[in-house]
């Protein structure tokens, strides 16, 4: 058997690698680096503009992969974590399209992932890894991870009212609804008062309270509390599970917040369910705003040991004081059975019996016994003029009871 040179077998090795390695598939960064693959990213409609939020205020990153091929396996991109940022992919499919560069036809992906910054500062958004898998010329699959440009903006408080931004909207719309719901054995004799803001129940009735906070462009786990937490002892309290919604329609989003409580009567009375306010930054307007809720009165109509319950200390304090009010009446009619009335006493006693003389009597006994003088003109007082008037007319005349006891009380050493 002849042997084959060495130089031939040299040959056709080189033939076979030559050939093997022009049928090799390229890697995703060998397409990258050829333009044959491109991934770009910005935040928001401007790419070249700084950009400036306000706490809560969502910051769209768009990223956008291109390629005169097509893409053949789900795209996956890397978790977003960067401290005091809420990074929320609401589009869980990718938008696709095509655009004609020069003679070829590029496929599109694009997606957009809402950040939610959550305090004032500067931020830094580092390179996010993409997983993408696209076909080659070969016919074969090539997987491999690209990444987006580093990004940054920055956050603030857009007024100075928002000092808790926990407790604020930041969106362009919002609007807050609310429902009554009433369980009662005899609804039909629940009573409306002026402007329908007041309701008789009875105890054991039911009121739920049910709230519905509808925001655009925003989150619902970012949406604050909406009714306040008050502990009254005429009602028990039950709160039902809080109800948050994303909810996508066409590009538009809408985050839904919904609270119902249930209380339960336990004493008669007036009852108030509080007022409600959330703050609100108009992205829209760039201003603030509050939406409102108005509260609701409610008459609980009293059972007899509810109504001792509730005023038990009042109804004490009025025995107490009409024991003290017996007791020294008649500690007094004692006294005076012993005693003679009062001047003053004497004297109202003789205005209302309208008996003049005695009147004149107690008015020049008075004065006798303050000045040791006999003729009312020789008082000297502030108002000489007037008492002059009047002390004449006493004595030749009737005056009326106002001015009697005003000589009374005008007479003083």
């Amino acid at each position: 058997m002849r042997q084959i040179p060495f130089f031939l077998l040299l040959l056709l090795s080189t033939v076979c690698f030559s050939i093997y390695a022009k049928e090799a598939a390229p890697t995703l960064q060998d397409l990258a680096d050829n333009n044959d693959i491109t991934i770009t990213s910005w935040l928001n409609s401007n790419k070249n503009k700084a950009i400036t939020v306000a706490i809560n205020q969502p910051v769209i990153l768009t990223i956008d992969i291109a390629t005169p091929r097509w893409f053949t396996d789900g795209t996956v991109i890397e978790h977003i974590s960067i401290p005091n940022i809420i990074a929320q992919q609401r589009n869980l499919q990718a938008t696709n399209y095509s655009l004609m560069n020069g003679d070829q036809t590029w496929s599109h992906q694009r997606w957009e992932i809402p950040l939610f910054p959550q305090k004032s500062g500067q931020f830094i958004i580092p390179p996010i890894g993409v997983k993408v898998t696209v076909s080659v010329e070969t016919g074969k699959n090539v997987t491999g991870i690209l990444s987006t440009q580093p990004h940054r903006f920055s956050a603030q408080r857009p007024t100075s009212q928002m000092t808790n931004p926990d407790e604020w909207i930041v969106a362009p719309t919002a609007s807050l609804t609310q429902e009554w719901q009433y369980s009662s054995s005899n609804k039909s004799k629940i009573n409306k008062s002026k402007n329908d803001k007041a309701f008789q129940l009875k105890i054991g009735d039911a009121i739920t309270r049910t709230t519905t906070l509808d925001v655009s462009d925003s989150l619902a786990m970012l949406l604050p509390a909406i009714i306040p937490n008050k502990q009254m002892s005429s009602f028990q309290r039950y709160v039902d599970p809080v109800q948050l919604t994303d909810i996508s329609n066409r590009g538009n989003f809408t985050s839904i917040k919904k609270e119902s409580e249930t209380y339960i009567l336990q004493k008669g009375g007036k009852i108030t369910l509080p007022q409600i306010s959330i703050p609100f930054w108009n992205t829209t307007t760039q201003q603030p705003e509050i939406l409102f809720l108005e509260g609701k009165t409610f008459i609980v109509k009293h059972t007899l040991i509810s109504w001792l319950t509730t005023y038990w200390y009042y109804i004490l304090l009025t025995l107490i004081s009409c024991l003290i009010f017996s007791l020294l009446t008649k500690k007094i009619r004692l006294y005076y059975r012993t005693h003679p009335y009062p001047d003053f006493y004497l004297l109202c006693q003789s205005i209302y019996t309208r008996t003049w003389p005695h009147i004149r009597l107690h008015i020049y006994r008075k004065y006798v016994q303050k000045t040791e003088q006999l003729e009312l003109k020789k008082y000297k007082t502030n108002n000489k003029k007037e008492w002059d008037i009047q002390s004449e007319k006493l004595q030749i005349s009737e005056i009326s009871k106002f001015k009697v006891i005003w000589l009374w009380f005008k007479i003083k050493k």
